[in-house]
């Protein structure tokens, strides 16, 4: 009898101390409760959201698959421009009168910017002379005094 009392004690203090699924399961169990009182509907309402945006992600997957055809298509379409692009600029490059193009350009530029130095030149002196023509014409009909002239 001492030996089962003695083997029951260390059976109790042995499930105390290493036994703990009854402890969890409650602790589950009252995690749970929680859990669901705290949450109430929002989980249905998210659900319900989640619910809606898949149908409306639904309702354009037809478009998008026909938008993405034609984005096919317009890639298609820009790869053939590049290579058309690519081929001018091989082309422009192999061409042996580029370098005459361009010295001509430079050479129109230098006549262009000169021009128009003669001609803020001529446009000056046109000023002075019809200034000068003004006031001999002032100072002739007696509009302008000598001093002011000066």
């Amino acid at each position: 009898m001492a030996g089962e009392k003695v083997v029951r004690d260390v059976c109790g203090i042995y499930s105390r101390l290493f036994d703990h699924r009854a402890v969890i399961q409650n602790e589950c169990k009252y995690v749970i409760r929680e859990f669901e009182a705290k949450r109430n509907d929002r989980e249905a309402l998210r659900l319900a959201e989640a619910s809606k945006k898949v149908s409306e992600v639904q309702e354009n997957i037809p478009e998008c698959v026909h938008l993405a055809e034609f984005l096919n298509e317009v890639q298609d379409q820009l790869k053939d421009a590049r290579q058309r692009c690519h081929n001018i600029l091989e082309k422009e490059e192999q061409d042996p009168n580029r370098m005459r193009r361009e010295e001509i350009k430079e050479q129109s530029k230098k006549e262009w910017d000169e021009f128009l130095k003669e001609m803020a030149k001529e446009e000056e002196a046109i000023e002075k002379d019809f200034m000068k023509k003004s006031i001999e014409l002032k100072e002739k009909y007696g509009l302008v005094s000598t001093s002011e002239s000066v």
